[in-house]
């Protein structure tokens, strides 16, 4: 399920909003685990989400 997605800059033109490739964040409704800046206007798989660490 989409949580989030990510607002046009707005700054763009009506042609470079068209072209501009948002990213989502999505949680998977059986588990719970939320997978971020996934593609929401281009792609069709999931990015993987490395594991970081905070500084």
């Amino acid at each position: 399920m989409v949580i989030a997605i990510e607002e046009l800059p707005g700054n763009l033109s009506p042609k470079q909003k068209i072209n501009y490739n948002r990213v989502c964040d999505v949680e998977c409704q059986k588990c719970g685990e939320v997978y971020y800046s996934q593609p929401y206007d281009d792609g069709d798989f999931l990015n993987l989400v490395k594991t970081t660490k905070e500084t």
